[in-house]
């Protein structure tokens, strides 16, 4: 059995992969999250199987007690990654983790705070297919230097948003089909990740897809972006005075800007230049 120890703020996580199959999803799965192979496990425990017989992927947490059969390696994928994300978030401590994407250009980070189905995967695939280097579509850990890491899993788009970005899929034999999700790696579309951890947060953008909707792109205002982006604030509990104050300073130093839109036939088609300028300046 081969395992990946993986850390966090200060959370441990070992990733067992039992038999050929497994170990070569998990690796695919972990391609750009930072680990080290271990000879025994610290930590929360995830194991990934595949049983040949049935052709299910098998995916047991045994530190929260979760089990679970698996037809298709998108879905192995998704849950794996999600289980990850699930104990780091649940546990972090002296960083501020973040339930949003975040992506990247010359070393300044575009953060996409957003609640689960608001689109941030989709837009996120495709800042990367507009050449920004890709972070996460899904969870962020702040330092008190300000300095950004983010889980660095493969896009995760579900089964019903896959066709919205199927034009920007350079290399679809890249990506791993799910019946639930599809993991979509950066280099698909491609893009690269950026496992950087000297990443500066350098601009929020809140993002609002409704079909129909024209395009709107403005500035936000402080005790707005501070609110919004306190409802994306998955750790709050375990930090002093529910890290408001050390949020709100963040807020004031960086800009923000809410974008609002129907498809991505609305967003102009120097959108991607626009948002390296803004990041730049």
């Amino acid at each position: 059995m081969r395992r990946w120890l993986i850390e966090y703020g200060g959370v441990e996580l070992t990733v067992c992969a039992k038999g050929d199959a497994a170990e070569e999803l998990v690796e695919l799965a972990l391609a750009a999250i930072p680990s080290e192979s271990v000879a025994r496990t610290h930590g929360t425990k995830i194991v990934v199987g595949f049983d040949s017989e049935s052709s299910n992927w098998t995916l047991v947490d045994h530190t929260a007690h979760v089990e679970r059969k698996i037809k298709a390696s998108g879905d192995l994928i998704y849950h794996l990654t999600d289980r990850i994300v699930f104990h780091i978030a649940d546990r972090a401590e002296n960083v501020h983790c973040l339930h949003a994407a975040a992506v990247a250009h010359n070393g300044h980070a575009l953060i996409v705070p957003a609640s689960s189905g608001a689109g941030k995967s989709s837009f996120t695939t495709w800042l990367a297919a507009n050449g920004f280097d890709y972070v996460t579509d899904e969870l962020i850990l702040i330092d008190a230097e300000q300095k950004l890491q983010g889980i660095a899993r493969p896009i995760q788009i579900k089964a019903h948003g896959l066709e919205a970005i199927n034009h920007l899929v350079v290399e679809p034999e890249l990506v791993q089909q799910g019946r639930f999700a599809n993991a979509v790696p950066p280099a698909s579309v491609g893009a690269r990740f950026d496992t950087s951890r000297e990443l500066s947060v350098s601009m929020f953008v809140f993002i609002k897809f409704q079909k129909g909707q024209d395009f709107e792109f403005e500035c936000l205002s402080s005790g707005d972006a501070g609110m919004r982006l306190m409802a994306n604030h998955v750790n709050a509990r375990s930090l002093e005075g529910h890290g408001f104050r050390a949020m709100m300073k963040l807020i004031r130093e960086t800009p923000c800007y809410v974008l609002n839109y129907g498809g991505f036939d609305t967003l102009p088609e120097e959108f991607g230049a626009r948002l390296k300028g803004l990041l730049s300046g």
